[in-house]
């Protein structure tokens, strides 16, 4: 019998990490989202509280939670409606994965819900639909650190295939979110700027700073990992859309991270640090002053990398 009701936790991500654009992907263990779905006779309705709640469409063909659930539904046959309450803890339009937690959550949910069955790969398959909604397309790279939790490799996306790998107990990382207005567009915007065309040295500079990269995550060395953060192809194209992102890079390293970048399609930026050598706190108020120089107030914060989706609560 299908469960009535479900809530569902999902973790912030960040997406690319430097060399790994729609590749690369990590769940943080703070913020997060919470998406509580109940059985209802029929359609879907979107309820939305907590942070940035005013800027999500209700409309579920134009919200990434919709999507997930009317595809669900469809492929299932399930005769049912939704109620789908996501209480945002993520803000949205910050390039931390918000919209991904909350089509995360939906999929996860559903499965556990209705005794779906499926497994992680269907389950990031479902979600990434929901993407749509935010980016335009399908991408998986935010989904898939979402319901898998840790570091995310997308090693194929026709078929997909993905890694996932265990952080080393050493890393943390620090953010900083800057206060600006986002458009809707954001994300398609950011997309619009990357060159079409890559010189074949700035190619082989970035795959090897990706091999590094993944090379870290799974020998656990933390200073590997951040000291690989670096990319030639995306990062440049974007930076002018990020004001203050020079400030806040110099900031990071000077206070002791080993890498920083941005994160996903921004604004927001993000640090590697080992906490053996660097304090993550420290390193995220000297990105908020970078900000500050550009004019710019921050929300700047100290965290880990977290879990995937996991079920709060089931009601029958």
């Amino acid at each position: 019998m299908p469960a009535k009701q479900v809530t569902v936790k999902a973790p912030a991500t960040s997406a690319n990490l430097g060399p790994g654009f729609d590749v690369f992907g990590i769940a943080l263990e703070e913020p997060s989202d919470k998406v509580t779905l109940t059985s209802v006779s029929q359609g879907i309705r979107i309820q939305i509280s907590g942070i940035g709640a005013r800027t999500i469409s209700l409309t579920p063909d134009k919200n990434t939670a919709g999507l997930v659930a009317k595809r669900m539904l469809s492929d299932f046959n399930l005769k049912t409606g939704l109620l789908i309450h996501v209480e945002k803890g993520i803000f949205p339009g910050k390039g931390l994965g918000s919209s991904a937690a909350s089509a995360a959550a939906v999929a996860f949910g559903m499965n556990a819900m209705f005794n779906l069955g499926l497994n992680n790969k269907q389950l990031i398959s479902y979600a990434a639909k929901g993407e749509v909604a935010s980016a335009g397309s399908e991408h998986a790279d935010n989904v898939s650190a979402a319901i898998c939790g840790n570091f995310v490799l997308i090693r194929s996306y026709h078929p997909l295939e993905i890694v996932n790998l265990e952080c080393p107990k050493d890393l943390e990382l620090a953010v900083a979110m800057p206060k600006i207005i986002t458009p809707p567009n954001k994300t398609e915007k950011a997309r619009s700027v990357i060159p079409k065309l890559v010189p074949l040295e700035k190619h082989v500079y970035n795959l090897g700073k990706a091999a590094a990269m993944i090379t870290g995550f799974a020998i656990g060395d933390v200073n590997l990992i951040g000291e690989s953060m670096i990319d030639e192809i995306v990062e440049p194209a974007r930076a002018s859309l990020i004001p203050g992102y020079a400030k806040v890079k110099e900031n990071a390293l000077k206070a002791g991270a080993l890498g920083v970048t941005i994160s996903g399609a921004g604004p927001s930026m993000i640090a590697i640090v080992n906490k053996n050598t660097g304090d993550s706190a420290k390193i995220a108020l000297a990105m908020q002053e970078g900000f500050r120089t550009a004019g710019l107030d921050s929300h700047a914060f100290a965290t880990r990398p977290g879990r995937g989706a996991c079920l709060l609560e089931m009601k029958p």
